[in-house]
């Protein structure tokens, strides 16, 4: 049990730091604005890719395209995306079938990086909606810092019960377990940067040095093996917390949540089958354990201990909801979140073993599942 307990503590730890590091973009004056492409793969988004891409061409910053890829949509996404008439954006009608070694995202994110003009590069997804400053903002601290490669944070808009009690985890997850600070000591520390596919930027020259999407082509969490490519041939790297600039609506009900996550979470641990399950198990244990000791054990230094843990995560979690702007009473829902979220954990470790993961009507492709 004190092994649960130190766990929240080191959970509580990182959060405190990573608050630090996951800083807001800052403005400064540049003499000379390079020119930007924003890139965006949309595959089957009539919902939502109106929404996005005019809130990039209403943008303030001066020097940009926006390059639209159509990933072979059986919905209305191109015939919507013909009716936005702008000479800033261009619209690519399919890519083609990927090939067998590659993703379908990797895939379109590939065909799109070929067609940019700019010396920046921003990969983002068609469910993230930009203010007015968003693209002036990075592009000024991107600069002013000397960066190569940054990811951001935005803020995840959850409206239905569904929605509040899946996606949160992910914000959650990302600032209490991963220490990103670890991986700007040093560049053999690579294994602990993180980025989010929801906004991507590159200097063009060093996602072309690194050979960008070609070199993770059968990843299906290929932002994060971008961040970790990038930080391991040693380009200068940041995370930014976007909430305020950017938001995203990943998902509009529980079932989309729910299976859209389930796509994701057993390649995050690259196939590893036991890993995967004793993290699942791990998380269950981490948020039920305290409460069963308050509630069953009748030493009084334990339920001090579980009692501690109890608010150390409740803090954690609410210092997630106000840094990320989610709704105030998510914090409360986190027993059930966390359940929720390890039965994800097992559906997308079932899925995997069975082949049957797929997203928007296309099968992914799995890399070998491997036992450690």
């Amino acid at each position: 049990m004190k092994g649960v307990f130190l766990f929240i503590f080191y959970q509580f730890v990182i959060s405190i730091i990573n608050s630090f590091i996951l800083r807001k973009p800052k403005s400064y004056k540049l003499e000379k604005l390079p020119k930007v492409s924003v890139l965006i793969p949309a595959r089957n988004e009539e919902k939502k890719i109106e929404r996005c891409v005019k809130s990039l061409l209403n943008q303030e910053y001066p020097y940009f395209e926006v390059i639209v890829l159509n990933d072979n949509s059986s919905d209305r996404t191109l015939e919507i995306l013909k009716t936005i008439r702008e000479e800033k954006l261009l619209v690519i009608d399919g890519a083609g079938e990927p090939p067998s070694d590659w993703t379908g995202k990797n895939w379109a994110c590939f065909k799109l990086s070929q067609k940019a003009s700019g010396d920046l590069i921003i990969f983002t997804d068609a469910d993230t909606y930009y203010e007015k400053n968003a693209i002036s903002s990075v592009i000024q601290d991107f600069e002013n810092s000397g960066l190569d490669f940054a990811s951001g944070i935005p803020r995840e808009e959850v409206f239905t019960f569904g929605e509040k009690i899946t996606v949160p985890f992910i914000n959650f997850s990302i600032f209490s377990i991963f220490p990103i600070f670890l991986a700007y000591v040093a560049k053999f520390l690579y294994f602990f940067m993180f980025a989010n596919g929801q906004f991507i930027i590159f200097r063009k020259a060093s996602y072309e040095k690194i050979k960008g999407h070609e070199a993770v082509k059968s990843e299906i969490v290929e932002d994060i093996e971008l961040s970790k490519l990038a930080k391991k041939h040693g380009l200068r790297t940041a995370i930014f917390n976007l909430s305020d600039i950017v938001s995203c609506r990943m998902y509009t009900n529980f079932k989309d949540a729910f299976f859209g996550l389930s796509k994701s979470y057993f390649p995050l641990f690259q196939m590893r089958l036991l890993p995967s399950i004793f993290i699942w198990i791990w998380v269950l244990v981490l948020t039920f354990a305290p409460f069963y000791v308050l509630i069953f054990y009748r030493l009084p230094q334990m339920k001090i201990f579980a009692g501690f843990s109890v608010v150390e995560t409740l803090f954690i979690w609410s210092i997630t909801t106000v840094k990320f702007k989610l709704p105030f009473e998510i914090p409360l829902y986190y027993p059930l979140t966390s359940l929720i979220n390890s039965i994800i954990g097992f559906s997308s470790i079932i899925l995997g073993l069975m082949g049957k993961s797929s997203w928007k009507g296309r099968v992914i492709k799995t890399k070998d599942i491997r036992l450690i």
